[in-house]
């Protein structure tokens, strides 16, 4: 025992802390280093001005910012990107639903996916069963039957009215050839 009521082992621990922490701050610091206050200028670092700029530039577009936590840019798979697409497209899915415009044409570089956590008070009317879950929206809309019909619908309404265009000009350029 020490004359604070603290044993040896206790003081020696703190002592490596103390140590550990001055590594570090004399790594990460310039100004920590031994014999800084006698420099007369700061070193001059290896980067040029332009290289530097491009290096700050990079780390500055791996994340979105302060104003927004630093959220970081997501990797954009394959199945993502689908979601993505059909977010922007959410009006075409329920056409009697007002969805505001879309602020992007291109898809956003910025954002986070969810994964919505069911209640157990819900576990009898609202809940989806394991079986007829599925891992993205695409995959979700694919088995729904309702959405299947509302699409192969649409499909025929648009190749019905395509042919009946094709089929007036059709007409319309035989007519032409006859009169010639």
């Amino acid at each position: 025992m020490d004359a604070f009521g603290e044993s040896s082992a206790t003081a020696t621990l703190q002592k490596e802390r103390l140590n550990a922490v001055d590594e570090l701050l004399a790594t990460k610091s310039i100004a920590h280093q031994p014999g800084f206050n006698q420099l007369h200028c700061l070193p001059h670092s290896d980067l040029s001005k332009k290289k530097a700029r491009q290096l700050r530039k990079i780390e500055r577009e791996k994340t979105k910012g302060d104003l927004w936590f630093n959220m970081p840019a997501t990797e954009v798979t394959e199945e993502v990107r689908r979601d993505l697409e059909v977010l922007q497209m959410r009006s075409v899915l329920d056409p009697k639903t007002f969805y505001k415009k879309n602020d992007l044409k291109v898809l956003p570089k910025y954002f986070q996916v969810g994964r919505i956590v069911d209640n157990a008070a819900d576990f009898y009317h609202s809940r989806i069963p394991k079986k007829e879950r599925k891992r993205t929206m695409v995959d979700e809309l694919l088995a729904d039957a309702e959405f299947q019909h509302k699409s192969k619908q649409k499909y025929k309404e648009i190749v019905a009215e395509k042919q009946q265009y094709n089929s007036r000009a059709h007409r319309h350029s035989k007519r032409l050839k006859r009169k010639k």
